[in-house]
């Protein structure tokens, strides 16, 4: 479609049932807190837990998870190979389970909420002034006409999820955020990027790494 140069993406916002719902591509941290006036204890073995619907989507974050948590000299244990289903998981046996395991922190992921954006995407090719451009008298002529572009309207799909670090000792919040992600159907890509992001961040507030 064609629209006029002054005129923006219309932005839609639309709160949507938060059914079973996969992770997670094109992530961004948008909210973020790591533990201060206290040491960070040292991590060497985490249970990590995506709490998902989608048994695909939760494997293939988590297994990435356990690469990338190794490469950092870090311990991670998937939920889906160690904990049954969530539904038949009672308190008391999750607690003793933790403990039998020896972990020194469980990570907790899940999405809170899903909205639509409209965005709008400018067709074309790489970039070269137009002819009349190079030289200015001809330029100067144009400058004042109507310019229009060529565009369409995508709309997309963001995840809002949450991550949570508890220290399995006193069962204390070490690292939490939120973040956004752009939605997509190749689970194994989504699970990820979102992995390589949350442990990279993880790197950079010192929650992981040499102490």
């Amino acid at each position: 479609m064609k629209k006029r140069l002054g005129i923006r993406f219309a932005a839609v916002v639309v709160v949507l049932a938060l059914a079973s719902l996969p992770l997670f591509a094109q992530s961004k941290i948008v909210e973020r807190w790591v533990l201060t006036g206290l040491p960070m204890p040292p991590i060497k073995k985490i249970l990590v837990i995506a709490a998902l619907e989608n048994y695909l989507i939760r494997q293939e974050f988590e297994d990435e998870m356990e690469k990338l948590l190794a490469k950092s000299g870090v311990e991670g244990v998937r939920s889906h190979m160690v904990l049954p289903p969530r539904n038949e998981l009672m308190e008391g046996e999750m607690k003793e389970r933790i403990k039998e395991g020896g972990y020194d922190a469980v990570l907790v992921v899940r999405p809170r909420a899903v909205r639509t954006e409209t965005e709008e995407v400018v067709t074309g090719v790489a970039y070269v002034p137009p002819p009349g451009y190079y030289n200015f008298w001809p330029y100067w002529q144009a400058a004042y006409r109507e310019v229009v572009i060529s565009s369409y309207l995508k709309e997309n799909t963001i995840v809002r999820a949450e991550f949570n670090l508890y220290n399995t000792r006193d069962e204390k919040l070490l690292w939490n955020g939120e973040s956004d992600t752009v939605y997509s159907k190749d689970f194994g890509k989504l699970g990820k990027s979102y992995a390589k992001m949350l442990v990279n961040q993880l790197k950079k507030d010192k929650v992981i790494g040499k102490k």
